[in-house]
């Protein structure tokens, strides 16, 4: 006759040793890793959100890395600007001080001259040699690159700042929809009828004129031509032989006022304003001030100078579209 034998007591012994066992094992993994969670049966929840942490972390490590080399930058920049800032302001003392050509004798105005040229000699060798980990920061080779800009619409170009595509080429096009204006006033009569006293004002300042009786608008022109630069103001006679006043600018800053003091002036008791350009970058509304255009958004800022064409426009112009080719001169800038 066969017998089972039994040990439940030495069975459960068993049972809880080998759990024991494992529990130890699991403590001195944590222990020895510091971490609570070191396989995905330890917590599979919480591990789905540990290694979300963790790449979290690494990326904000990597982002004050970033941080902390751009502020690098930043400084160097700094300081070099520091310097040709002040370098600068000695250059304009000097000048100042070598207008005094009353006081200084030539042997001192020769000596400023001298340091002036050294001054700018040291600015250059700044701007060329300030570098921050082997790249240059100040020689213009960061800059972007414009392309295709006819130099007929567009005198002058800055880019500040945009957000290229990954082409790292962007073309933009301005569109000129109410171009520039000077502003004139323009005489009924070309001999005065009788003596006058009349104060021509322009954007840069005013002049008072006095004129007897039967002036010829040839005169007048003259005399107003001679401290035209001075208050920014022009004169010329049209084909009927009266004068015609222009201002010297464009845009609403530009201004010719006549007043007369005494007697009677035609056009007198006038102010007349010229006209801002209008238009758009690719559709922005650009911000316009005489022949100048600004455009400041979130991925482009620039300036441009557009040329003289107001004097050429019709009453009514049609939109004119100037091209331009962006691209970066250092990879992708944003």
């Amino acid at each position: 006759m066969s017998r089972i034998n039994t040990n439940v007591a030495s069975l459960v012994s068993r049972i809880n040793l080998f759990k024991a066992n494992s529990d130890l094992q699991v403590s001195l993994n944590r222990l020895s890793t510091g971490l609570r969670i070191n396989t995905g049966k330890d917590d599979p929840a919480g591990l789905i959100a540990s290694e979300a942490l963790c790449s979290d972390i690494v990326s904000i490590n990597r982002a004050i890395s970033n941080t902390q080399q751009a502020d690098g930058l930043v400084a160097t920049t700094e300081g070099a600007l520091s310097q040709i800032s002040q370098l600068l302001n000695d250059i304009r003392g000097l000048v100042t001080e070598s207008a005094n050509t009353g006081a200084l004798s030539s042997e001192q105005i020769a000596a400023n001259q001298l340091q002036v040229d050294a001054s700018l000699e040291a600015i250059d060798r700044i701007a060329a040699s300030t570098s921050f980990q082997g790249k240059k920061l100040l020689d213009g080779s960061l800059g972007f690159v414009t392309s295709s800009v006819s130099s007929t619409n567009i005198a002058a170009l800055d880019i500040q700042q945009a957000s290229l595509p990954s082409s790292g080429s962007l073309a933009l096009t301005v569109n000129v929809t109410t171009a520039a204006a000077k502003t004139t006033i323009t005489s009924s009569n070309a001999n005065l009828v009788g003596a006058v006293v009349v104060e021509i004002k322009g954007s840069k300042g005013a002049e008072v004129f006095t004129f007897g009786t039967g002036t010829t608008a040839a005169a007048i022109v003259a005399a107003v031509s001679m401290v035209s630069n001075a208050i920014g103001v022009d004169a010329t006679t049209n084909g009927a032989g009266a004068y015609v006043f222009t201002s010297q600018k464009y845009g609403a800053d530009a201004i010719v006022e006549v007043t007369a003091i005494s007697g009677t002036f035609t056009g007198a008791g006038t102010r007349a304003t010229g006209t801002d350009v209008a238009g758009n970058v690719n559709g922005a509304v650009v911000s316009g001030k005489g022949l100048s255009i600004t455009l400041n958004t979130s991925t482009l800022d620039l300036q441009a100078s557009l040329t003289r064409l107001s004097e050429r426009r019709s009453a009514a112009p049609a939109s004119t579209s100037r091209g331009v080719a962006l691209s970066s001169n250092s990879g992708r800038m944003c």
